[in-house]
This record gives C-alpha cells, sequence and structure tokens, in this order.
C-alpha cells in the first residue's frame, strides 16, 4: 500500500477510535474500550515515530 493512501486509512481509523474513546469517558460504553484504545494509540504513536527515524523519512 501506498505510504499516502496508508496514513489516510489510519486518520479514519484514529478519528472513529476517538468518538469510541469519548463514548467510553462520558459513560455510554464500558471504560475499558477506552483504556485499549489509549493503548492502541499509544503503541501506533511509537510505531510511526521509529518507522521515521529509522531513515524512511517523507517522499
Amino acid at each position: 500500500m501506498e505510504r499516502k493512501t496508508t496514513y489516510r486509512f489510519l486518520l479514519v481509523l484514529v478519528l472513529i477510535l476517538t468518538v469510541f474513546y469519548t463514548l467510553g469517558l462520558v459513560g455510554v460504553v464500558p471504560f475499558k474500550v477506552s483504556y485499549y484504545i489509549t493503548i492502541f494509540m499509544i503503541v501506533l504513536f511509537v510505531l510511526l515515530r521509529w518507522d521515521y527515524h529509522r531513515g524512511e523519512r517523507r517522499e
């Protein structure tokens, strides 16, 4: 998959997860959902930063 397409997919995914995270904070869905989304976001951030610093910088 092309890098631009991958980032667009990740943007949509993060926006959807942000909605579920907010619903978890409000109490509509179990708070455990927000907990796991937070862990996923941290891991995603670390992986994207690691990929950037590994030498595959933007084109």
